[in-house]
């Protein structure tokens, strides 16, 4: 192999070995931060979930209670 070939190839491992680098980086920097955003995510559902058991806050929460109506009262015996 010539000198100019062997500088080359010098070239682009360092550049492979770089690239490698930044992108092991920026993975591992968008692993923390999708982490970060299930967890709140759960969180937030969880939270939620807790505040829909509670009748005074549900009707501020969802929508869906203010349409449905009376509930029916049913004799015992049937």
């Amino acid at each position: 192999m010539s000198i100019d070939q062997d500088e080359k190839d010098s070239t682009n491992e360092t550049e492979a070995e770089e690239y490698t680098e930044l992108f092991l980086m920026f993975s591992n920097w968008m692993e923390s931060l999708l982490l970060k955003a299930l967890v709140l995510t759960i969180a937030g559902l969880c939270l939620f979930q807790i505040l829909l058991r509670m009748p005074a806050l549900r009707g501020y929460i969802a929508s869906t209670d203010r349409f449905e109506g009376v509930a029916i009262d049913r004799p015992e015996g049937r």
